[in-house]
């Protein structure tokens, strides 16, 4: 047996999207003909599923149990900046708590929100400040899982690299596991976004142990968030494995990848890349 389970996100097929329950479906079927484990699911899919999402979340969670391979993590909406306008803020906040409602009645083991934090000037960094803003920010969210039932994951963040220093919060993993502590959630490690900050994966997920949960396995060449397979960036990959193996993490290998742009009749082989990718990502784990 694998020393990890394989899951990815359901962008990687070519179902249409004019029904978003059948779109979801095609998408767990053909992670389980690939040979994936588990799926990741885009809670942002039920604002397209009209007012009964609620009877489209229990068709689709009814396929997965038939099929034998269910969504067992989710990514709640993202994108508001912390301190926007109400106009902006309001719909994002409602729509994170359907969200939450969602990942639940699916079923998911883990649910990852974003701190939704901003790069900054480095002279401008206040890290007391940013830690009160994001906690007035997702507590809401935190209480309303928790009063549910539902596990949630907080993930870092990138930088915006600039000619000029900057920081943003939860960049680190120290202010990452700041807040996770102070929430009572765990973490989510994006190896993408630690690669722009700079980081030592190992060192990094050392600090994190035991509080990750979820993992958004992408690659970039250290500048932009371009969620690319592993090994055609330049992540350390064995550097990386090296770290979730001395936690001990037994949770998913989870990909994030971009999918969008990649012509149809390449999708299935991009998916056999990335469970090929996997398999050798594990072996850097042996």
């Amino acid at each position: 047996m694998r020393k990890l389970r394989i899951s990815s996100a359901i962008n990687l097929h070519t179902a249409p999207k004019d029904d978003i329950v059948e779109y979801v479906k095609a998408g767990l079927s053909f992670h389980k003909r690939i040979g994936f484990d588990a799926a990741d699911f885009p809670v942002k899919l039920i604002t397209l599923m009209g007012d009964d999402w609620e009877t489209g979340i229990d068709e689709i969670k009814k396929f997965s149990s038939e099929i034998g391979i269910r969504f067992e993590v989710c990514h709640l909406p993202y994108g508001v900046k912390i301190g926007g306008t109400p106009e902006e803020v309001a719909p994002f906040n409602e729509n994170m708590h359907l969200s939450i409602e969602a990942a639940k009645r699916l079923g998911v083991d883990h649910a990852v929100l974003h701190p939704n934090t901003v790069t900054v000037p480095l002279e401008e960094f206040d890290r007391a400040k940013e830690y009160d803003s994001v906690m007035a920010h997702l507590s809401p969210f935190a209480e309303h899982a928790s009063k549910i039932g539902l596990s949630l994951a907080v993930e870092n963040m990138r930088l915006v690299p600039q000619h000029y220093p900057v920081h943003r919060y939860c960049g680190d993993p120290d202010e990452l596991c700041e807040i996770a502590d102070a929430l009572s959630i765990g973490v989510c490690w994006d190896f993408g976004h630690a690669h722009i900050c700079g980081l030592t994966q190992s060192e990094a997920l050392a600090y994190v142990g035991s509080r990750l949960k979820v993992l958004h396995v992408n690659d970039n060449f250290a500048w932009g968030d371009d969620h690319l397979p592993p090994f055609i960036g330049k992540i350390d990959w064995a550097d990386a494995m090296r770290g979730l193996n001395s936690i001990g993490f037994k949770g998913l290998l989870n990909y994030e990848v971009g999918a969008k742009r990649v012509p149809a009749s390449v999708k299935e082989s991009l998916a056999r890349y990335l469970y090929d990718a996997a398999e050798a990502l594990l072996a850097l784990m042996e």
